[in-house]
C-alpha cells in the first residue's frame, strides 16, 4: 500500500536524461515505485500533462531566523522549493554565546536588511553550539533545511567584540578551527566566508570575517579537507572578480572540496565582465579539474528603497554619511547644492564598477506617498527629469524630499541583459540559485528563481532542454552538497516533488505583507504553474496552498555520522 501516488505525469528525474511518461509511488517519506503502478494508496493524484521532478534545493537563503517563525518558508515552498542552504555569507546564528547574541544581529540586520525588530521578537535564542541550533530549528519544518556553519558567527564565538578589530591569534584560529569541526560533526554541509568589503554591521564597523587573514581562513577551512566533506561557500563582492575566481581556485586546491563563489551576473556599471568571469571560470575547470563554481541569479535583483532606507549608495562616502544621519540632517544634506556635488560626483560621474547602475533610465518610481505625484509612478528618473528641464540627480532627489524622503524607488543592479542571462544561466559551472530568501525583505523578492529559470529562460528563450534545467535545480546542487538521498527520482530516494506545469510555470509580481514579528512588512513573491510540491512524502503544497504539514527536517550530508 503506498501512502501517495503520483499518476500519469511526465517524469523529469533529476538526471537529465529524457523525460519520460509514468507514476511515482510513495510510501514512508520515500519513493518506492517508478513506472506503470496499479497498487493500492491512501490518496492518488491524477498528474496528467504536468511535468514531475525532485523537489528544488536553494543553494544560497538567509531563512536562519524566518524558519522558527515561518516553517514554511514562505514564499520559497510556492516555487517547487523542497530544501533550502541556510548560514550563507558568513552569517549563521550559531554557534553564539549568549554575549556574542547582539554582534550576530548586527551583521544581519545590516548586510541582510532585517530588522532588528523582527530578529529580537522573532528569535527566541536556545542554543550555543552548531548543534544545539540544528536541534531547535528541527522541531518544526515544513521544507527541509541544511545549514552552513558560519564565518562570522565562530569569529565572535572565539574573540568576542575583538573580532571586528584585528585579525586572529593563533590560539584563537586554533579555537575556532575546533568549532567549525563541531558544527560539521553536528551535520553542518559546508562552511561559509564573507570578504565583501561592502558588508557593514549595523553600527558601521565591518563584519567579523572581513578581519580574517587568509592564513586564518585555509586554516579554518583545513577541517573541510582533513575530514573530506562540506562545501567552501565565499561571498567576495568588489570590482576584482578575477582575484576572487584565482582565490576560489586556490581555496578547492588547498582542500580538495567544491567552493562555490559569488557570483557572475550581468552588471549596467560593467556590461561585458561577465564574460571574462565565465572564461577564467572555465579555464580552471579545464587546466586543473577544481571544482568551483559560481553562482548566479535567474531572477533580477530589482533594488525597491526609500532615501529613508538603502543601501544600495554604501559604497559611496558621501551618500553613506547621509544615509546614516539623522532624518532632518539628511534631508538637509540632499537638499544642499554643494552636498549634490559630491553625491553626483560618486554615483554619476566616477565610472568605475559599483553595484549602483549609474544611469537614471534604468532607475524607476515605484510608488509616490503623493496623490499629484501619481502620474510619475513607473516612470523612469530620466524620462521625468526630461519632462522637467531637470539632470538626473536633481530630479531624483527633488522628488523624494517633496514627499519626506518616502517616494519608493526602483532598479534592477544585475541580470538587467536578457542575452547575457542566458549565457550565463546555461553554462555548465554555473550555479542557478543565489534568492537570498530570507533576506532584503523589504527591497527585493527573488523566492521564485526556479520558477522564473523554468518559465522565462527555459521555455520562453529556450536556453536548453527541460531535462537539463531541471537536473541543474535538482541533482546538481545535492551532488555538490553531498545530499546523496536527494536530487532525483528513484526508489530508494528521499520523495522530495516538485509537480509543476511547463506550458506555465513562472512567478507572479511581488507582494507587499505585514506578516513579520511585531507586524512589519516584507515582500513575497508568488508562483504560478505548481499545484503541488511534496517534502518527505507529504503533501505541503496544494494547488498553489500550504496544507499545514510540517514534514521538514534538517538535512545532513549523506555521509554524516551522528
Amino acid at each position: 500500500m503506498y501512502d501517495l501516488i503520483l499518476k500519469g505525469g511526465r517524469i523529469y528525474d533529476g538526471s537529465a536524461m529524457p523525460s519520460y511518461s509514468g507514476d511515482v509511488g510513495i510510501a514512508d517519506g520515500k519513493i518506492v515505485d517508478i513506472g506503470r503502478l496499479n497498487g493500492g494508496a491512501k490518496r492518488v493524484l491524477n498528474v496528467d500533462g504536468l511535468a514531475v521532478s525532485p523537489g528544488f534545493i536553494d543553494p544560497h537563503t538567509h531563512l536562519d531566523a524566518q524558519l522558527f517563525w515561518d516553517p514554511m518558508g514562505t514564499s520559497s515552498c510556492f516555487h517547487g522549493v523542497t530544501s533550502v542552504v541556510i548560514g550563507n555569507c558568513g552569517l549563521s546564528l550559531a554557534p553564539a554565546k549568549p554575549e556574542d547574541r547582539d554582534a550576530v544581529v548586527k551583521s544581519f540586520v545590516r548586510v541582510e536588511a532585517i530588522s532588528r525588530r523582527v530578529l529580537e521578537e522573532g528569535i527566541q535564542w536556545k542554543w550555543t553550539s552548531t548543534a544545539e541550533y540544528l536541534r531547535a530549528l528541527g522541531n518544526r519544518l515544513g521544507i527541509n533545511a541544511a545549514a552552513l556553519v558560519g564565518h562570522i558567527a565562530v569569529r565572535h564565538y572565539v574573540m568576542g567584540e575583538d573580532a571586528v578589530e584585528r585579525q586572529a591569534t593563533p590560539e584563537e584560529v586554533a579555537k575556532m578551527k575546533q568549532l567549525v569541526r563541531q558544527g560539521m560533526e553536528a551535520g553542518a554541509v559546508g562552511f561559509s566566508t564573507n570578504q565583501n568589503p561592502r558588508h557593514i554591521r549595523e553600527d558601521r564597523k565591518p563584519v567579523a570575517s572581513r578581519l580574517a587573514s587568509d592564513e586564518e581562513l585555509g586554516s579554518l577551512l583545513d577541517v573541510l579537507g582533513e575530514m573530506n566533506t562540506g562545501v567552501v561557500q565565499l561571498s567576495g563582492g568588489g570590482a576584482d572578480a578575477r582575484g576572487r575566481i584565482a582565490y576560489a581556485a586556490q581555496m578547492a586546491r588547498r582542500t580538495g572540496r567544491p567552493v562555490l563563489w559569488q557570483s557572475i551576473s550581468h552588471s549596467w556599471s560593467r556590461p561585458h565582465h561577465w564574460r571574462e568571469m565565465l572564461a577564467s571560470t572555465e579555464r580552471v575547470f579545464k587546466e586543473e579539474g577544481l571544482p568551483i563554481y559560481a553562482m548566479t541569479q535567474a531572477k533580477p535583483f530589482q533594488n525597491r528603497y526609500t532615501l529613508r532606507d538603502a543601501q544600495c549608495f554604501d559604497e559611496f562616502p558621501t551618500w553613506k554619511s547621509a544615509l546614516f544621519s539623522p532624518l532632518e540632517e539628511r534631508k538637509q544634506m540632499f537638499g544642499d547644492a554643494a552636498v549634490r556635488k559630491k553625491l553626483r560626483a560618486e554615483a554619476i560621474e566616477d565610472q568605475s564598477p559599483s553595484v549602483f547602475p549609474r544611469r537614471w533610465d534604468v532607475i524607476f518610481v515605484d510608488a509616490v506617498k503623493l496623490a499629484k505625484n501619481k502620474s510619475q509612478e513607473k516612470k523612469s528618473i530620466q524620462e521625468i527629469a526630461q519632462a522637467q528641464g531637470k539632470d538626473g540627480l536633481d530630479c531624483f532627489l527633488d522628488i523624494s524630499l517633496e514627499e519626506d524622503l518616502e517616494t519608493r524607488f526602483v532598479h534592477t543592479n544585475t541580470q538587467g541583459d536578457p542575452q547575457a542571462v542566458c549565457e550565463i544561466l546555461k553554462h555548465p559551472s554555473v550555479m542557478i540559485g543565489q534568492s537570498d530568501a530570507g533576506a532584503h525583505m523589504g527591497y527585493d523578492a527573488r523566492f521564485g528563481y526556479s520558477t522564473a529559470f523554468l518559465g522565462c529562460w527555459v521555455r520562453d528563450h529556450g536556453i536548453m532542454p527541460l531535462e537539463e534545467a531541471v537536473s541543474k535545480l535538482t541533482f546538481r546542487v545535492a551532488s555538490i552538497f553531498g545530499l546523496n538521498d536527494r536530487g532525483l527520482l528513484r526508489p530508494g530516494m528521499a520523495a522530495d516533488i516538485a509537480v509543476f506545469d511547463p506550458a506555465t510555470v513562472n512567478t507572479l509580481e511581488p507582494e507587499y505583507v505585514h506578516d513579520l514579528p511585531g507586524n512589519e512588512t516584507r515582500m513575497i513573491q508568488k508562483a504560478v504553474g505548481v499545484p503541488y510540491t511534496v517534502v518527505n512524502g507529504e503533501l505541503v503544497i496544494e494547488n498553489g496552498a500550504p496544507t499545514g504539514a510540517y514534514p521538514g527536517k534538517v538535512i545532513r550530508p549523506t555521509a554524516w555520522k551522528n
